[in-house]
């Protein structure tokens, strides 16, 4: 039971990661004016209106889409960690994915209309997806190369960190620095998944042998 759970929480997770790509990208296709990849804003996906005063329906509507399924997802990751009390900090992961959960339906509130529920919706669930990154290459520390956890670490830290500095001190590479925070967070999320799947897994099979 407890390795099937997790298997889905790994499956989970990957299908949202699939999703933010695919929202992001046909938002940007569908944009209603001209989307600078690094000058531009990804909150400015979700906007009804650019700043050109043109309408941005589409890709609205898409990142709208995208983020209530997105936030749909992280739900059901939520129940899952809750469900199974045998992972390792099941009640920690279950609030930190319900946290993503609802930074991803606050989220779609276009920032030309409230900005600032917006960024608090924005700031819930990157909150969420660095914690739940960092608790994970944590835990897999000692059965991942430890070298390779370092790596992820250093990537992980460095990118949300320089995006936060950069945003709150409002400088003019802030845009560019959230583009290299996002990889960083989609990167290590998917390479922190896996080895959690494999540390939970040794975890498992370790209390079944002591079993027997």
């Amino acid at each position: 039971m407890a390795e099937l759970i997790n298997k889905e929480i790994s499956s989970l997770f990957t299908r949202l990661i699939l999703l933010i790509g695919v929202t992001f990208t046909l938002s940007m296709i569908l944009f209603g004016g001209s989307f600078s990849f690094w000058n531009s804003a990804f909150s400015d996906l979700g906007s009804t209106i650019i700043s050109e005063g043109k309408s941005n329906s589409l890709a609205c509507a898409i990142f709208i889409i995208g983020m209530v399924i997105s936030g749909t997802i992280f739900f059901m990751i939520s129940r899952l960690f809750l469900k199974d009390k045998d992972i390792v900090h099941h009640r920690l992961k279950f609030h930190l994915s319900l946290m993503g959960s609802i930074g991803c339906f606050v989220f779609i509130f276009s920032h030309n209309i409230n900005n600032d529920i917006h960024m608090v919706g924005a700031a819930l669930f990157v909150a969420a997806v660095w914690s739940i990154g960092t608790l994970f290459l944590i835990e897999t520390w000692k059965t991942v190369a430890r070298e390779r956890t370092v790596l992820l670490q250093t990537l992980l830290q460095s990118t949300v960190i320089a995006y936060a500095v950069t945003y709150f001190t409002d400088l003019s590479v802030k845009n560019i620095a959230q583009k290299f925070a996002v990889f960083g967070l989609i990167i290590v999320l998917k390479s922190a998944t896996a080895y959690r799947a494999k540390f939970e897994f040794g975890k498992i099979a370790l209390f079944n042998s002591k079993d027997k």
